[in-house]
C-alpha cells in the first residue's frame, strides 16, 4: 500500500498463452477493449503489445515471446570491469 492506503498495482508480463489469447480474439475480430475485458487487462497494456510486437501488421504470438526474451537480456545490473588497465 502506498501513504494514502489505496493498493498498488501489480503489473506483470504476457504469458505464451495470453499471446496466444490475443491473437485468438483478434483473429475472430474482437475489440482490443473486448480483449482486455476478456484477459483482465487494461486496453492500452493490449494495443501496446500488438504494437509493438506486430511485424509487417501480423501479430505473432512466437515472435512476441522470443523478443520479449532478448530484450530481457539487457535488463539488470551491469558487471563490473575488473581490470586495472582499463581505469588508468
Amino acid at each position: 500500500m502506498n501513504q494514502e492506503g489505496i493498493s498498488m498495482n501489480h503489473y506483470t508480463h504476457f504469458t505464451i498463452e495470453e499471446r496466444e489469447e490475443i491473437l485468438k480474439y483478434s483473429f475472430l475480430g474482437f475489440s482490443i477493449c473486448k480483449i482486455a475485458k476478456i484477459l483482465h487487462r487494461n486496453k492500452s497494456t493490449i494495443s501496446r503489445e500488438l504494437k509493438r510486437n506486430a511485424s509487417q501488421g501480423k501479430y505473432s504470438p512466437s515472435m512476441a515471446q522470443s523478443e520479449y526474451s532478448k530484450r530481457r537480456t539487457h535488463c539488470g545490473r551491469k558487471k563490473i570491469l575488473n581490470d586495472p588497465v582499463r581505469y588508468e
